[in-house]
């Protein structure tokens, strides 16, 4: 019996750590993806760097890919209602109450558990 259970706890500690390698794996990664889009994003729109960003978009794509077969995903923003569990209220402005109106920094969840908060904008009613 001791040592089923001793077999247990250390299969259990295996699996613990791998999943913990995993999040510190992805969350190196991140910022890369965040830094390639925010690239993508100012690009200059010019004939001759067409293929240099069709190499920029594959890149990104291929990273994305990456990152969900790892089990994470983007957590869901503008017109989601706001989850103090999933995002994280950095400005108010004009809009429908307690309704995402702005991204202003994606998060990320890894198998169901929420490793960065979305920071956003939440709708309020403003007073005149």
């Amino acid at each position: 019996a001791d040592l089923d259970n001793f077999k247990k706890r250390a299969a259990l500690e295996r699996k613990e750590l791998l999943e913990y390698s995993k999040q510190m794996a992805v969350l190196k990664l991140i910022p890369s993806l965040e830094s390639l889009e925010q690239v993508l994003i100012y690009a200059p729109n010019d004939e001759k760097y067409k293929e240099w960003l069709t190499g920029l978009k594959a890149t990104i794509m291929q990273l994305e890919k990456t990152m969900e077969e790892l089990g994470v995903s983007k957590i869901k923003t503008v017109g989601q209602p706001f989850d103090p569990n999933q995002h994280e209220a950095v400005e108010e402005v004009d809009g429908t109450p307690g309704e995402i109106i702005k991204e202003l920094q994606p998060g990320f969840i890894l198998n169901g558990k929420v490793i960065i908060p979305a920071k956003v904008a939440v709708g309020k009613v403003i007073k005149e």
